[in-house]
This record gives structure tokens, sequence and C-alpha cells, in this order.
């Protein structure tokens, strides 16, 4: 389901400058820029005037083309679902990659506790030198059972996840009364995956979150959130 017909245009974020604007745009040509761009692997780029931000000065293109899809999948769930606060935790899976990175400095600036799982040895590490309390092994399901250790029982307040199957499972069952549940995932969404819904007699919150469908359905949200 869901699955395009035809070739698909690769990319979907780029750093460059406005070379041509329509009439009445917030951008001149010259003007360096981020944006949300379907289809950006390519020397030029047609975008939604809307999804397009003001490129940060400090950062040179190579690194500001990171920035569009990462922060805002990260910006989206923990500030905006789960509204993350101020000696709160969150357990952030694959948390090596461009949105778990993100989504570490995200929380950093809120105040809460880092929680993580990354793949192999090497990002462990890595995550651990973002500031991660506890780095787990995210190709295993011992990584709840260790959270309860390592936060004496309690569990965390947000999981921001992109695990498949029974990795779901386990991340509600070490929420605190509360919590927060932010999917990015889509393989247990489009399969119709069950869920037993006995977990939420905590007052949890699920969030499945598809920033693709938003950029084309409340793209003027998105871009408010980009900038």
């Amino acid at each position: 389901p869901g699955l395009p017909n035809g070739p698909v245009d690769l990319g979907a974020e780029c750093s460059g400058k406005i070379v041509r604007a329509s009439d009445g745009s917030r951008f001149r040509v010259g003007d360096e820029v981020i944006a949300i761009a379907p289809g950006a692997f390519g020397t030029r780029v047609i975008v939604n005037d809307v999804l397009v931000a003001r490129k940060p000065s400090n950062l040179p293109h190579e690194e500001a083309a990171a920035i569009p899809v990462a922060f805002l999948t990260a910006h989206y769930a923990l500030n905006e679902c789960a509204r993350i606060r101020s000696g709160e935790s969150v357990l952030i899976h694959a948390a090596s990659g461009g949105v778990g990175l993100a989504a570490i400095q995200l929380a950093k600036i809120a105040g809460a506790e880092i929680y993580a799982t990354a793949g192999t040895e090497e990002k462990r590490q890595l995550v651990s030198e973002q500031g991660a309390i506890k780095v787990m092994d995210s190709r295993s399901l011992a990584f709840a059972d260790e959270t309860l250790q390592a936060t004496n029982g309690l569990g965390v307040d947000v999981i921001l996840n992109s695990l498949p199957g029974e990795a779901i499972a386990k991340g509600l069952s070490i929420l605190q009364v509360g919590g927060r549940f932010l999917e990015i995932g889509k393989r247990d969404i489009y399969g119709d995956s069950e869920l037993g819904m006995y977990p939420f007699r905590n007052n949890l919150a699920l969030f499945a979150i598809d920033l693709d469908q938003l950029f084309k359905q409340q793209a003027a949200r998105m871009g408010q959130l980009l900038e």
C-alpha cells in the first residue's frame, strides 16, 4: 500500500540558492535557503515556497542540506507531539542516525535525560559521546529490561521509536504513567500489525508520525516548524 507506480524522484531535502522565484514569494534570487524538496538529487529543483527557510549563515551548504528532514522529524515528534519537558526522560532508538542525533540535541536543549540504542559498538560509543546516559543494542529486545534497570524500575516518559515488531510492545511496557510513544517507522503501520491495548491503561499516548504526508497535506504548518 502507498507504493508509487513508476519512477521515484530521489532526494527529499536540499540547500542551495534561489535562481527563480514566483511573484509574491518571500524569497529573492540569490537567497541561500534550505528546503523540503522532492527530487532534490539534481542541480535544480522546484519547491513549494512555504517549505523553504533561510539557510543558517554559519553552516556550509553541505551541512545545511542535512537539516530539514532529520531536525524537522525530531522537532515535530519531541516538541509538537510529546511536548517533552525538563526533567523528563526519553529513549531514542537508532540514535546514531540522522533523526536520532537531531533528537539527542533537541532533548538536551529541553533538559531531558537521554537513553538510547544503536546497532554497533562504534555507533553506541558515538551516541554516548553525544550525551546519552545509557546506550543499548538496537538489535536486541534487551533494551527494555536494561532501561528499567537504569531507571530503577521507573521506565521513561517518551520513546522515539523506529524499531519494528516486538520492539513496539516492549517499548510501550516501559513507559511511565502519562508516557508518549512516538512511532516514526512505517513497517508495522502499513503491515496493519496488531497491538494490544492493555499498556494504554497508564494514560499513554501513541503518535504515528509520517512527515511526508504532512508536507503534502499541511505544508504551511510544517513550513512554520521548519522556520
